[in-house]
C-alpha cells in the first residue's frame, strides 16, 4: 500500500514538472535606454547640436525681428506690397521649419540605428541565454501583470549586452 502512494506521489510531481512551462521576463526598453552605446551617442549628439542650436536661436530672433517688422509695416505699406512681405516671410519660415525638421529627423535616424543595433544584438543573447538554460517562454515585463522577481532576467542580460562591442556610426549634421 505504502509503495502504491509512492508511486502515485512520484508520478504527479513528475507529470506536473514534466508540462511546466520555464519562463522568464525582462525590460527590454530598460536594457536598452541603459545601454552604455547609447548614453555615448546621446553625448556625441548633444556636442554635436550645440553650434546648430545657437545658430536656430540667431535664426529664431531674425525672425520674430523680420515679423515685428512686418507689423510695423501694416501702416505704410499698399495690401499688395504687404501681403508680399508676408509671403516672402512665410517663404523663409517654412524653409527654416524644414531644416530644424531635417535636424531632428537627422538625430532621430542616428538613435533608431543604434537601437535597432542594439535590439539585435539582446535578441542574440537571449536566444543563447534561452537555449543554454532551456527557457521556453520569454515576456517584456510590460506585457503581463503579476510575477515573481525571481523570474526577471533583465540585469542578467543587460549585463551581458553592455559587455558587447558595439560600433557608433555617428554622423555630424
Amino acid at each position: 500500500m505504502t509503495i502504491r502512494i509512492f508511486l502515485t506521489f512520484i508520478i504527479l510531481i513528475f507529470s506536473f514538472s514534466a508540462y511546466s512551462t520555464n519562463i522568464r521576463v525582462l525590460d527590454f526598453n530598460q536594457i536598452i535606454e541603459n545601454n552604455i552605446n547609447i548614453s555615448l551617442l546621446y553625448e556625441q549628439i548633444n556636442k554635436d547640436q550645440v553650434s546648430h542650436k545657437e545658430k536656430f536661436k540667431n535664426d529664431e530672433l531674425n525672425f520674430q525681428k523680420e515679423f515685428e517688422r512686418i507689423e510695423k509695416l501694416k501702416l505704410i505699406l499698399e495690401p499688395s506690397e504687404l501681403e508680399k512681405e508676408k509671403e516672402n516671410y512665410n517663404n523663409k519660415l517654412n524653409n527654416f521649419n524644414d531644416t530644424i525638421e531635417k535636424f531632428n529627423l537627422h538625430y532621430d535616424l542616428q538613435i533608431n540605428n543604434l537601437k535597432n543595433t542594439i535590439i539585435n544584438i539582446i535578441l542574440e543573447v537571449l536566444k543563447k541565454y534561452s537555449e543554454d538554460n532551456q527557457i521556453d517562454l520569454v515576456l517584456d515585463s510590460k506585457n503581463y501583470i503579476l510575477s515573481s522577481n525571481s523570474i526577471n532576467i533583465t540585469n542578467l542580460i543587460e549585463e551581458k549586452v553592455n559587455k558587447k562591442k558595439i560600433e557608433i556610426n555617428f554622423e555630424k549634421y
